[in-house]
């Protein structure tokens, strides 16, 4: 924006992106009361958990770190494509944002027991503080609820492969004596065909995004047509098959072995293809409100 005397008025940029001192200090107070909620769940995981640095951390931090960067593309998209005041996610969190994904680019490249913990500290106390403000407030959109129940069944993977209590590693059931993997153990060649439960698992996932773009589109649980919906999935399927197959046939032809950990990468691809093919609805639906 131009001021009248014809110079650049950044003020006026940033008000038109929701960044003004009141939503500064919003954000001030729940950086804040999200740090305070870390250190006490720190504190706590470290007294009373014992966690494995096994692969299944460091797909954690890879799934978040995606997860989030997702988000901040997210964010970006939405105040810079929609009409002043109109967005729902907010440059102020920004900071807070890349704090969090920093902790976990860290536990993609090193995962270190108290890294893991202090990670996973944080997105708990990111849980806490977002649900406590959605309950609160109408300040927490449709895109930060996806984002925190994405983050919540992360966390949820995390503890159901890599951490047990204390007493449970005491009473020799801990997951150090169920998995003997290090993080530097070599991970084999994955066969294309992934196996029945991630299908499965792939299938559900890209139904629940047909119906939520059908959603967005304006139509009702009752009018939604289910050959869209199954139309919709089965693209998304497809295409996400289409971007994993050009790297696995190029690893095949070049080393003559499938290629190592197939599945992360599915999914990786997957997050990113249903990214793409449903955040256009969801800011067609916000221009609509």
């Amino acid at each position: 924006m131009s001021s009248p005397t014809g110079s650049f008025d950044l003020s006026a940029l940033f008000a038109e992106r929701g960044v003004d001192l009141t939503a500064l200090g919003g954000a001030y107070l729940i950086l804040i009361a999200a740090a305070a909620l870390t250190a006490v769940a720190f504190y706590t995981a470290r007294n009373l958990l014992v966690i494995s640095p096994n692969r299944f951390s460091r797909d954690y931090g890879i799934y978040v770190s995606w997860a989030l960067a997702t988000l901040l593309i997210a964010i970006v998209l939405e105040n810079e494509s929609l009409p002043p005041g109109s967005a729902t996610l907010h440059y102020v969190l920004v900071p807070q944002l890349l704090a969090l994904m920093g902790l976990h680019l860290k536990i993609w490249y090193h995962q270190e027991p108290w890294q893991v913990a202090l990670g996973a500290a944080a997105t708990a106390a990111t849980l806490v503080t977002g649900v406590a403000l959605g309950l609160a407030t109408d300040l927490v959109g449709p895109a930060y609820w996806m984002a925190l129940l994405v983050l919540g069944g992360l966390l949820a993977f995390l503890w159901w492969k890599a951490i047990s209590t204390k007493r449970a590693f005491v009473n020799a059931s801990s997951i150090y004596l169920s998995s003997k993997e290090t993080p530097e153990t070599a991970m084999g060649p994955q066969k294309p065909w992934l196996g029945l439960p991630q299908w499965v698992a792939l299938i559900a996932a890209s139904l629940a995004l047909g119906v939520a773009n059908s959603l967005l589109r304006g139509r009702g649980l009752e009018e939604m047509p289910a050959f869209e919906v199954a139309a919709e999935s089965s693209l998304l399927l497809a295409v996400t098959a289409l971007v994993c197959a050009v790297p696995a046939v190029g690893y095949w032809v070049t080393r003559k072995a499938w290629m190592p950990e197939l599945t992360r990468f599915v999914w990786l691809a997957w997050i990113v293809v249903g990214f793409a093919l449903t955040y256009g609805n969801y800011l067609s639906s916000l221009t609509r409100a």
